[in-house]
C-alpha cells in the first residue's frame, strides 16, 4: 500500500523557490529541501530514506546551501533535531525528483492517525532565542485524500502555541501554509509537533495515506542578530527525546554527556528534574576527560508513573555566567482496565477462542477497499458496500461450524495467508475460513476470554496489514470497547506493542480485529514476558506455563434479577446449554433445589416465594 518515489536528479540548473510565509523584516532560515543546483546533490549526503531518516540537516545555518536558504543573518546558533513517535517508523524522509510531485520536500513517513512528527530547534547559547515562523504542508498527489493535523509548539511537556487544527485535501500542491510566529525565551528549545488526527470526510474524500504527505519551506529565525560562542552542549542522552512505549512500572534511568568541558562549571550545581521536580538522590556527575562530563541517574524501580508524557530537565552553567537547559520527553502509555470488566477468577472452562473470517475476494478489485479498521468493522458487520452493485459485499469465506460461521480454535493466533512462516513466530497456519485462492480483501474477528491476574502487561500484535485489540465489557455490564492497541493501515509484517494495567484479577473479554488487503498476510497475538529483554510468548501457547491463558467457553453467570408482578425474571450469560436454574432459601441450606427442567434459554421466570432466596445456574 505504500506509495513512494525514489529521489532522482536532472542535469542542468535547478531553480530553488522559497515560499516565505508570514515573516517580518528580521533574518531567518528556510528549509526548502531543494537540491544544490551546482552539484545536483541532496541537502543531506547520507541516504535518509530509511531509519533514522533526516538527522544532521539545517543546523547552525549562516549561509545558504543545498536545501537551505538563508536570508540575512540566518540562524548560526540554532541546531535541529528531527524525530517522531512512534520511532523509528514515524520519521522525516527526504526525496527530490524534479519535474514530479516530489520536487524537493520532506516526507512525513508513517504519518498514521495518532502518530507525531517532531522538529526541535535548540539554541547552543543561552542568549539566543528561536522563532518558529511557518511551514507548508505538501500534499503531493491529487486524489482527494484528506489530512488533518494538530500543530503545536511545546517546550518539555508545556504547550506554548496551539494546538491549531489544520485540515486540507491532497491537491498536488504545497499551498497549505501554517503560520505560527512563536518566539521562545533566551536559550529555550522549541519543539514543533505535527500530530495526525482523524479527519472529518466530505463526499468522495478518503483519509489520507500515511505515506502521501510532506512538509516544505520550514521557516525559523534567531534573535538577536549576533553570533554567540557555542556553550557546553548535551551530545548524547538516554532516554532519547520522544521515546515512547516505556513501561510505567518504574522511572527510567537517565544518562547524558556534556561536551565543551573547559567552559562547564560546577560553581552552580548541575541539576536534574523529573516532571519539573528535582530527582532524589541527585544525579552523579563525573568528568570523563577529553572535555566531556557525564550525568547519570539510576531511575527508580519502586516508583510508578502515570500514563502520558514525562520530561527530564537537565540544567547546567558555563564559567561566563550562561545557564543551559536540556529537556527530553518520554512517553509512558497504558490503559487501566475497569474492575467491572473482570469476570470472576476461575470462570474459564474451555481453552481457546472463537474466530470468524469475512472475505470479499471474488468481488473486489485492486485497491478498491480501504486498508483501515473502519473497513474491517463494516466488513465483519456485513455493512461494507460494494460500489459496483450498491449492495453489501457477500461473504466468500468457508463458514465454520458455529451458528455465526465462526470456528472454535483451541491454540493460538499465529495465522498466515499462504501457510509459510512470517512474523515473530514459526509454525504458522492458514487463517481458518480462508477461501481457496482468496488471499486478499478479508477481515477477521477473534473473541477471547483472558485470565489476567492483577499486574502490568505489555501485549503485541505482529500483523500484515492492520489490527485493533479491544477490551470488552462482559455481558450484562454497561460499558464500551476500550481500544488497547491498533495499527490502522497497510504494512508488511511488523510489531505494534501496547501496555495496560489490571487492578482486579479476573477473566477479561477481548476482541482482536484484523484486516488483509493484498499481498502477504499474517496475524500473531502475543505477550511480552520480559520488559527488558523483550521476550515474547503467544497468547494461550500450551507449550509455555507462563503463557496468558485464553478461554472460549465460560461458566454461566447470573447477570440480572428483576421483579415482574408476582414473578422474578432471572437472566444469565455465558455457559454452554443445557442450563439448570437452582434455588435455596439460605446459603447454609445443605442442597440446592432445581427450578424447572434443564433449558437452552438464558432466562427464566420464577414465582416469588415468601422470605429470602438465592439463585444459581449451572451449565455444561
Amino acid at each position: 500500500m505504500k506509495r513512494k518515489t525514489l529521489g532522482v536528479c536532472r542535469t542542468g540548473a535547478l531553480i530553488a523557490i522559497g515560499v516565505f510565509l508570514g515573516r517580518g523584516a528580521h533574518a531567518d532560515t528556510t528549509l526548502t529541501f531543494d537540491s544544490d543546483a551546482a552539484s545536483c546533490t541532496p541537502p543531506q549526503m547520507e541516504n535518509p530514506n530509511a531509519p533514522p531518516g533526516i538527522t544532521n540537516f539545517g543546523n547552525y545555518a549562516a549561509i545558504s546551501s543545498g536545501g537551505v536558504t538563508v536570508s540575512g543573518f540566518g540562524t548560526p546558533n540554532i541546531g535541529l533535531r528531527w524525530s517522531g513517535s512512534p520511532w523509528p517508523d514515524t520519521r522525516w524522509e527526504y526525496y527530490n525528483a524534479p519535474g514530479t510531485p516530489w520536487a524537493g520536500a520532506v516526507q512525513l513517513q508513517d504519518s498514521f492517525v495518532g502518530s507525531t512528527e517532531e522538529l526541535t530547534f535548540i539554541p547552543n547559547n543561552p542568549s539566543a532565542r528561536v522563532t518558529v515562523e511557518s511551514f507548508s504542508f505538501d500534499a503531493y498527489y491529487n486524489d482527494k485524500e484528506r489530512f488533518t493535523y494538530q500543530v503545536s509548539v511545546v517546550s518539555g511537556t508545556n504547550v506554548l502555541s496551539g494546538p491549531t487544527t489544520v485540515s486540507y485535501l491532497s491537491d498536488a500542491t504545497k499551498n497549505h501554509p501554517v503560520n505560527i510566529n512563536y518566539t521562545g525565551l533566551p536559550g529555550q528549545s522549541l519543539k514543533l509537533q505535527l500530530l495526525r488526527v482523524p479527519s472529518t470526510l466530505g463526499a468522495g474524500e478518503s483519509e489520507g495515506n500515511a505515506y502521501n504527505n510532506a512538509v516544505d519551506d520550514i521557516a525559523f529565525a534567531q534573535t538577536p542578530a549576533t553570533t554567540f560562542p557555542a556553550g557546553p552542549q548535551v551530545v548524547s542522552v538516554t532516554p532519547p527525546d520522544g521515546t515512547s512505549g516505556l513501561p510505567a512500572t518504574s522511572v527510567p534511568p537517565y544518562a547524558a554527556i556534556i561536551t565543551n568541558g573547559p567552559t562547564l562549571t560546577v560553581a552552580n550545581p548541575i541539576q536534574l528534574k523529573l516532571d519539573y521536580s528535582l530527582v532524589s538522590p541527585p544525579p552523579t556527575v563525573t568528568s570523563l576527560g577529553g572535555g566531556l562530563t557525564s550525568v547519570t541517574y539510576p531511575g527508580a524501580t519502586s516508583v510508578g508513573l502515570t500514563s502520558g508524557p514525562h520530561v527530564y530537565t537537565l540544567t547546567y552553567a558555563d564559567n561566563l555566567g550562561g545557564f543551559y537547559t536540556n529537556e527530553v520527553e518520554f512517553i509512558t502509555s497504558f490503559t487501566t482496565l475497569p474492575a467491572a470488566y473482570a469476570l470472576p477468577p476461575g470462570s474459564g472452562v474451555t481453552r481457546g477462542f472463537n474466530f470468524r473470517l469475512v472475505s470479499a475476494y471474488s468481488q473486489a478489485f485492486a485497491f478498491v477497499l480501504d486498508s483501515s479498521i473502519a473497513r474491517a468493522v463494516a466488513q465483519l458487520n456485513g455493512t461494507l458496500i460494494n460500489t459496483n452493485t450498491g449492495q453489501p459485499y457477500t461473504n466468500d469465506a468457508v463458514l465454520g461450524p458455529n451458528p455465526d460461521g465462526s470456528y472454535n480454535v483451541d491454540t493460538v493466533i499465529n495465522f498466515n495467508g499462504d501457510g509459510f512462516d512470517e512474523g515473530d513466530f514459526t509454525n504458522d497456519v492458514l487463517f481458518p475460513g480462508l477461501p481457496t485462492g482468496g488471499a486478499s480483501w478479508y477481515s477477521t474477528e477473534a473473541l477471547l476470554f483472558l485470565d489476567l491476574p492483577a499486574g502490568y502487561y505489555r501485549f503485541g500484535v505482529n500483523s500484515d496489514d492492520g489490527f485493533e485489540v479491544n477490551a470488552l465489557p462482559p455481558q450484562g455490564v454497561s460499558g464500551s470497547p476500550m481500544v488497547l492497541g491498533l495499527f490502522d493501515g497497510g504494512r508488511g509484517a511488523a510489531d505494534t506493542l501496547f501496555d495496560f494495567q489490571v487492578t482486579t484479577s479476573g477473566v477479561y473479554p477481548f476482541q482482536v480485529i484484523y484486516f488483509q488487503s493484498t499481498g502477504r498476510a499474517t496475524e500473531e497475538f502475543f505477550s511480552v514476558t520480559n520488559l527488558v529483554t523483550g521476550d515474547k510468548i503467544l497468547i494461550n501457547d500450551p507449550n509455555y506455563s507462563n503463557a496468558i491463558k485464553s478461554y472460549r467457553a465460560l461458566k454461566p453467570r447470573l447477570t440480572h434479577i428483576a421483579r415482574n408482578g408476582p414473578n422474578a425474571v432471572v437472566d444469565w450469560a455465558y455457559g454452554t446449554p443445557p442450563f439448570q436454574l437452582q434455588f435455596k432459601s439460605s446459603l447454609t441450606a445443605p442442597v440446592w433445589s432445581n427450578i424447572g427442567a434443564p433449558t437452552t434459554n438464558q432466562t427464566a421466570t420464577v414465582p416469588i416465594q415468601p422470605g429470602a432466596g438465592f439463585f444459581r445456574v449451572s451449565g455444561q
